[in-house]
């Protein structure tokens, strides 16, 4: 085309910005960008700062050139802040203004990280319209356009097609809806391949919903901030920085264990690098503002929606595993679930109603039964056997053992008394527990019949109890009163076994 021929003709037939040493300096400056495709961030955030409310981005293939530009309808810039500070390095006439989010100046030339051939601005104000062209040694032109125009365009010619331009293309994608998923403007992007190749996309808007994964979440929005928090069930939780919607940073940190959260503050700011975040005061401000929705409303909410729900649903536990790595943990709230559908606090565990046994291991069981109903009776509450119960008590009581309630206890139930066990000189009874080696078992002796057992404390003595669900015992019953002995004599084997 007649008008890029013009343009490319024209670069490099001007001023410079400065000699070798200045060049030295701008090659450093473009190398310390961690991501080539990063300066489409560094664009939209000028375009936010110069107020435009759509900015687009656009790709196409021309011939062996990859034209990238991005335009926005701000209000452009005029010959002295283009000369001021487009053109002089370590200059911003951001400084001292939260709404304005380029603090150091330099982000301009970290487009040069995909090595154009030349990159072409145009710009207007009052009806002015302004071009730079920059070559590929950094030099410039600047002249005066009499041709209408609104806004800014920055335009990149990189030399690149087939697939590697197609790859480019994509990455520069994926930085737009990575960098400026929360921008507040109207951003979109489109890309057009050339005939014989098979990538592009049509128009489309860069919109991510302000949220975390959470089972429950809390918004706020107020006049420079806006964040959105959850527990998360881990320490080092997902969280993201933004500064009028573009993003700082976003990673795995503990700065709140067991949150995660997403915040949007005037007060943030890249570090000089861009790859994170100054931990400055007023960062630390922000953090302590997020770790009070935290313990207030977020919790809150958390907790009441806990209270909503019956231990049974399936999304409790969701809601309790989120709360594990949560600190100060809400400990004198009935959130634990025992196996009987009842709940039990922290507190009740380390303390309180077992305060006694204090020292004792902790019980869980997969749910109620006639075993867990009688430990609870003795004052021993029993876990809901679950992920949620499990891990949070590994959290907070790693020292505690976990004993599963069903190996270590046996309850035989008494029933009312059978002909066939009392002509065998025992007491018939359902058994409840035990673990594998007594599921299944015929008869224990127990000093007293029908008491809740500990394996690891049985002495052994006292009268028989018979268990009459065992499949023997059956047969037996099956055959009247004259199996007796039969059955006498196969319980006695089988306590001395």
């Amino acid at each position: 085309m007649k008008r890029d021929e013009d343009i490319r003709e024209r670069a490099g037939r001007g001023s410079s910005v400065g000699g070798n040493p200045a060049k030295e300096a701008l090659k450093a400056l473009v190398g310390q960008f961690s991501q080539r495709s990063a300066f489409v961030r560094e664009l939209v955030q000028n375009s936010l700062d110069a107020g435009a409310g759509r900015i687009e981005l656009q790709i196409e293939q021309q011939a062996r050139r990859l034209r990238i530009a991005v335009v926005d309808d701000g209000e452009g810039m005029d010959r002295a802040t283009i000369e001021g500070y487009l053109l002089t390095l370590f200059r911003s006439n951001k400084e001292r203004d939260l709404t304005k989010i380029g603090k150091f100046g330099i982000g301009f030339v970290s487009l040069f990280a995909v090595e154009p051939e030349l990159v072409v601005v145009d710009t207007a104000r009052d009806g002015v319209h302004h071009r730079v062209v920059f070559d590929s040694t950094y030099e410039y032109t600047l002249a005066q356009v009499d041709e209408p125009f609104e806004g800014t365009a920055v335009t990149l010619y990189v030399r690149s097609w087939g697939k590697n331009a197609g790859e480019l293309a994509q990455e520069l994608r994926k930085s737009l809806h990575y960098w400026c998923r929360y921008a507040r403007a109207d951003v979109s992007c489109w890309a057009k391949s050339g005939a014989k190749a098979r990538w592009g996309w049509p128009e489309e808007e860069v919109d991510h919903p302000f949220t975390v994964r959470a089972p429950v979440t809390y918004l706020v929005e107020e006049d420079l901030l806006r964040a959105v928090v959850g527990f998360s069930g881990t320490n080092a939780s997902s969280v993201g920085y933004y500064n009028r919607g573009l993003t700082l940073l976003e990673a795995r940190e503990d700065v709140l264990p067991g949150v995660t959260f997403r915040v949007e503050a005037g007060e943030l700011e890249h570090t000089l690098t861009r790859d994170n975040v100054r931990r400055d005061a007023a960062f630390r401000g922000v953090i302590a503002h997020l770790a009070k929705l935290a313990s207030g409303p977020l919790l809150h909410n958390h907790l009441a929606a806990m209270k909503r729900l019956p231990p049974g649903d399936p999304s409790y536990g969701a809601l309790l595993a989120a709360l594990t790595c949560y600190t100060p943990l809400p400990t004198d709230q009935p959130l634990l679930r025992r196996a009987n559908g009842g709940r039990v606090s922290m507190d009740d565990i380390t303390g309180g109603m077992l305060a006694r046994i204090a020292k004792r291991d902790l019980l869980y069981a997969p749910g109620p039964s006639r075993l867990v109903d009688a430990l609870e009776a003795e004052g021993h509450p029993v876990l809901l056997k679950a992920d949620a119960e499990m891990g949070w008590i590994q959290t907070h009581l790693p020292l505690r053992k976990r004993v599963d309630a069903t190996k270590r206890y046996l309850f035989p139930q008494l029933v009312e008394q059978t002909e066939l066990a009392q002509r065998a000189d025992a007491r018939a009874a359902v058994f409840s527990g035990g673990g594998v080696l007594l599921k299944d078992a015929l008869c224990i002796r127990q000093s007293h019949p029908g008491t809740l057992e500990d394996r690891t404390e049985r002495s052994g003595a006292g009268p028989l109890v018979v268990n009459i669900e065992h499949p023997l015992y059956k047969r037996c019953e099956a055959l009247g009163a004259k199996a007796a002995p039969f059955l006498r004599t196969a319980m006695q084997r089988w306590v001395h076994e």
